[in-house]
């Protein structure tokens, strides 16, 4: 039968997705696993589903408690999982059925105490593989020293490194334990990555396994966000914890210098957010390909994506005057119909005819080719009108002055 594994699943005002998440844990392929849904003061009838969905699978239990936050929900499961291993998944995402097979196989296999899995990204019908990461494959000692070279991003900067999430891991239970206890309740921005940082630090081994198992899903109300008056007090509580973990490793200089590169992100999130403007139009994150387009003459722009890339694409092509977007299409155009961007459906691409060329704003590689072969196969686009380079980061250019 196995070991068994527990998966804790936090529940916060999720009515409309929780069924889906708790049926493809229930319909995993490694069958002898607990089930904790912990209700953190539902209001919205997640709570009541939580016992309905308890009373059709006896592996799930049910807890319910006065709205305390994700860390302590996840505290709360912790306190009463019995398994060997512990996974977590969040209540509005779901897995694919062979996720804790393939996780739990490869811990057994390596001997390691974390294994880490890749993830897709879900708006909506639209599902796109996580961008690339500095390393996703292999088995690594603690002695290797390659964990902490690819903690945050890889040592140039150039890739995102290790994700820094919960739940697309499976942990031994001692390691989890040890490190979510570590994490302040009051924490509630990033708040995994002082875990998961932690144990991928102390554990003598970690199996990366370059399989898309877990989808993180992404709704429409986080098209645009809020200000939030105390969003600085929340990266100031994470980083002062995040700090404190890596002072005390032995690369601590190497690790703290990529953390506050991270830091630079969240504080110019921040100014956007706080500024009341859609997130990246303040301060970009991304910046277009200037150089190709001035070198190939490229004036009259159709920009193709309205995500975090495509709204600072957007905003530097106009601030910019050198540029004109002749239209903006996106997938998803019906869910910025409110937002004050005309934004349209990308077949409307055939009745435009006076365009330099199509530039794609993502920076995930694999969408990028399905948008390219979508342009040509589909809506008849010239492959010389297509255009996509990896978007330039701004922090980049920052580092370029100095």
């Amino acid at each position: 039968m196995g070991d068994l594994i527990s998966v804790i699943v936090p529940v916060y005002n999720v009515n409309n997705y929780l069924s889906k998440c708790v049926l493809s844990i229930c319909n995993q392929t490694y069958k002898n696993i607990q089930i904790i849904l912990v209700d953190d003061g539902s209001y919205d009838g997640s709570e009541v589903l939580c016992d309905e969905l308890a009373a059709t699978d006896s592996r799930i239990t049910v807890i319910h408690q006065h709205n305390q936050g994700n860390t302590a929900a996840r505290n709360t499961g912790l306190a009463i999982a019995k398994g060997k291993y512990i996974g977590f998944v969040d209540s509005d995402d779901w897995i694919e059925t062979n996720m804790y097979e393939v996780l739990y196989n490869n811990l057994l296999t390596s001997k390691a105490q974390v294994a880490v899995c890749r993830h897709y990204y879900d708006r909506g019908d639209i599902i796109q593989k996580e961008s690339d990461r500095s390393i996703v494959s292999g088995i690594y000692d603690k002695e290797d020293g390659v964990i902490e070279h690819n903690l945050i991003y890889s040592d140039d900067f150039s890739l995102r490194g290790i994700s820094p999430a919960l739940w697309d891991k499976l942990f031994e239970r001692d390691i989890i334990l040890k490190h979510q206890a570590k994490v302040n309740v009051n924490t509630i921005l990033a708040e995994d990555d002082i875990c998961v940082y932690s144990a991928l630090l102390d554990a003598g081994k970690v199996v990366l396994i370059n399989e898309f198992l877990y989808h993180y899903c992404r709704r429409n109300e986080s098209i645009t966000q809020k200000k939030d008056e105390l969003y600085f007090e929340k990266i100031t509580l994470f980083y002062t914890q995040m700090k404190k973990v890596f002072e005390s490793h032995k690369e601590k200089d190497l690790l703290i210098s990529k953390l506050n590169r991270y830091m630079i992100r969240y504080i110019i999130r921040g100014m956007n957010v706080n500024f009341g403007f859609p997130y990246g139009v303040v301060v970009p994150f991304f910046l277009p390909p200037y150089k190709y387009m001035i070198d190939n003459d490229i004036r009259k722009i159709i920009l193709y994506g309205a995500g975090d890339v495509g709204m600072d694409y957007h905003r530097s092509l106009i601030v910019n005057g050198a540029f004109e977007i002749v239209a903006w299409v996106d997938k998803r155009w019906r869910e910025f119909e409110d937002s004050g961007y005309c934004i349209q459906n990308p077949k409307d691409i055939r009745s435009v005819s006076d365009y330099d060329a199509i530039l794609i704003a993502t920076d995930n590689n694999d969408l990028s080719d399905k948008i390219k072969q979508y342009l040509i196969n589909e809506l008849g686009v010239h492959p010389q009108k297509v255009i996509y380079e990896k978007p330039e980061l701004f922090i980049n250019t920052l580092d370029e002055k100095k």
